[in-house]
């Protein structure tokens, strides 16, 4: 346990600790070199926009400081906790702590040796700068951070749900859950948006204009308005939108229960495919019933569908037909 309380500090403290100490290095090494202003904002002509040096340097470097302790403390509880760690959000932790000290560093950098931020590199150059700081720092991070299971117990025996399948029987079940609301609100809500554009503005959009946020809600639609769960004799397949793209199958060795259950709308940050602090996978399109996978590694994944007690049922009669032949 103390080496795990080790590698998260290193990971999640000590990484972002370095990036935080070579910014502020940076700004002293340059700080003649650089006007009182440096570029903050990109625009399609280029940089559009600055900011004074020091309130840049305070406000990034204060954020990633926050940032970097309270996602340390986060991942300690959660371990302290039995939780485990999930490498994945360690990853985007990470990301997110140390995005404001590299745009620090890329404002300084294209901004270096220029009379003043108008005549700063471009956004090509600042995201290259951005990159060459964020993506081996987080990569670090991510190598020290430890994979640690959670603890908080697995059953030992399949769920108490059934659906009376008989010794030597075999059955499949297909189930989905569809949200006709959110599929319609993300084909309307793009033209009732470009119908108030032209009623306020004088000029008409261009039919670019209209074709890119339509198309937009059109792929939000088949991405996220519909869940499939398949349960046959090999384990789960979870299909997530209308297309069925990206799929999941968990085999049946990998589950350790299931159980009916709902969930929020706001569960685990909203809607579509969504992966916990803790490590638990939501394939959501609404909130309410939803099927329950306990994972023999202590995770768990939750599939939006309509009738989840009949799902848990089949998976634990099968999970329990299993240990049959395995004794």
């Amino acid at each position: 346990m103390r080496k795990n309380k080790l590698r998260i500090l290193l990971a999640t403290l000590g990484v972002p600790a370095v990036v935080f100490t070579v910014a502020l290095l940076l700004r002293d090494a340059w700080a003649a070199r650089l006007p009182t202003e440096v570029a903050s904002h990109w625009g399609t002509g280029g940089v559009d926009d600055g900011i004074a040096l020091d309130t840049l340097a305070t406000w990034t470097l204060s954020a990633g400081a926050v940032l970097a302790v309270a996602s340390t403390v986060l991942l300690l509880m959660l371990l302290r906790r039995g939780y485990g760690t999930h490498r994945p959000y360690v990853l985007v932790s990470t990301l997110l702590t140390m995005l404001p000290m590299a745009a620090l560093i890329s404002s300084m950098a294209v901004t270096l040796d220029a009379a003043s931020w108008r005549e700063a590199g471009g956004a090509g150059a600042a995201l290259a700068v951005l990159a060459a700081v964020l993506v081996p720092a987080t990569t670090v991070a991510v190598l020290i951070a430890p994979s640690v299971p959670p603890t908080t117990g697995v059953p030992d025996t399949p769920g108490d749900a059934t659906v009376g399948l008989a010794a030597g029987q075999r059955a499949t079940w297909n189930g989905a859950a569809t949200n006709v609301a959110l599929a319609s609100g993300c084909v309307l809500a793009p033209l009732l948006a470009l119908f108030l554009v032209d009623l306020l503005t004088e000029n008409s959009l261009s039919w670019s204009g209209y074709a890119v946020p339509i198309a937009v809600g059109v792929l939000a639609m088949l991405g996220v308005s519909r869940v499939r769960v398949i349960v046959d004799s090999t384990g789960v397949t979870i299909r997530m939108g209308v297309l069925g793209f990206p799929t999941k199958h968990i085999p049946l060795s990998d589950i350790a229960s299931a159980a009916a259950t709902t969930t929020t709308l706001f569960r685990g940050g909203g809607l579509g495919i969504r992966t916990t602090p803790t490590g638990d996978t939501l394939f959501k399109v609404r909130g309410g019933p939803t099927l329950e996978l306990v994972l023999t590694s202590g995770r768990r994944v939750l599939a939006n569908v309509d009738h989840p007690d009949q799902a848990a049922g089949l998976v634990n009669d099968l999970l329990r037909e299993a240990l049959r032949q395995h004794d």
